[in-house]
């Protein structure tokens, strides 16, 4: 008995009516046909009519202009365009899905680039854990990382070649949207042959005749005037030395003796020849740490660590607030 049409010859070419591609339901239906060398089975695979697969074939075949298949009574089986129609359907199939699939990841901020300024170290603290937890959730998006001054990073952010930056302090409106992810304590790098490191926390007073060392690039200028600011009330002129280091090149410095350094709490989880951290000021006194990155940027893998640094962030402020409403240990 022949299938569904009742024919054994060839179907003969027809002219093509329009200049249309086939769609990939079309394509899948032909591939599972030539599979399976039968239209039942094919509808059976497909989970549809047997009639619908016979449409689609002759759909098909009617916009190609061409027989795929040669029709008998125990099946279908390709003619010689049909093989070579099939090798190539295949490839484009396979190629259509891939595709698809990367839109989707893309979308769904799976796939893609993230790219990052930082004026900050990622040694610890709550920016190290946003971009590990990020890299462990979307381990396919590929992280860039720039590090140098802010106002470099912030043209770049302008010109839509950076999607954000972390950076100490806050940021206007006018620089695109914010959110504050940290407020970090305050430390000091002090030689471990000096008498500081000898001691718990440091008071301003206990430092005010030492040697500071700032670099000349961010973020020591703001280094240097917040130094400025706590010292000089305290009837000392503050001893400020700037540098052409970065800030790797300031703290080793300090490992050799030539003075002291200020830093936040993330970089305390790097380990200097000769250097100790110890802390400073009052246990309220911190620096806000920021994520901005512009409004208008539609990256999905943005959108994704954007919302992953919110949750992040209520983490630290939720800590930070039972923290200073624990009562202090008896002496």
């Amino acid at each position: 008995m022949a299938e569904e049409d009742g024919s054994s010859r060839s179907r003969g070419p027809v002219r093509s009516r329009t200049c249309i591609a086939p769609s990939p339901v079309e394509l899948e239906t032909f591939l599972r046909v030539a599979e399976c060398r039968s239209l039942r089975k094919a509808a059976i695979g497909l989970a549809v009519g047997q009639p619908a697969v016979s449409r689609r074939i002759g759909y098909l075949e009617d916009h190609l202009g061409v027989s795929l298949f040669e029709r008998h009574s125990s099946g279908v089986r390709l003619t010689a365009t049909g093989w070579a129609f099939a090798e190539h359907a295949h490839f484009i199939l396979q190629e259509l899905y891939s595709v698809v699939e990367m839109a989707r990841s893309a979308g769904a901020g799976c796939k893609g680039v993230l790219r990052l300024g930082l004026v900050a170290s990622l040694s610890c603290g709550v920016m190290r854990d946003i971009l590990a937890e990020f890299v462990a959730q979307h381990p396919r998006v590929d992280i860039r990382a720039v590090e140098t001054e802010r106002s470099k990073l912030l043209t770049l952010l302008n010109d839509r070649r950076l999607d954000a930056m972390m950076a100490a302090g806050g940021f206007s409106p006018d620089v695109g949207e914010s959110l504050e992810i940290s407020k970090e304590k305050i430390f000091v790098a002090v030689s471990e042959e000096s008498d500081l490191a000898r001691k718990g926390r440091l008071s301003w007073d206990s430092v005010q005749s030492v040697p500071f060392l700032v670099s000349s690039a961010d973020p020591g200028p703001e280094i240097h005037d917040y130094i400025i600011r706590r010292l000089a009330g305290l009837g000392r002129r503050p001893n400020v030395t700037r540098h052409g280091l970065g800030r790797e090149g300031i703290i080793n410095l300090v490992g050799l003796g030539l003075g002291v350094s200020l830093v936040a709490e993330h970089w305390c989880g790097v380990t200097y020849p000769g250097v100790v951290f110890r802390e400073i000021g009052e246990e309220d006194e911190r620096i806000p740490f920021s994520l901005v990155w512009r409004a208008d940027n539609d990256n999905p893998a943005l959108r994704r660590f954007v919302s992953l640094a919110r949750i992040e962030a209520r983490k630290a402020a939720a800590s930070l607030s039972a923290a200073s409403q624990r009562p202090d240990p008896l002496p």
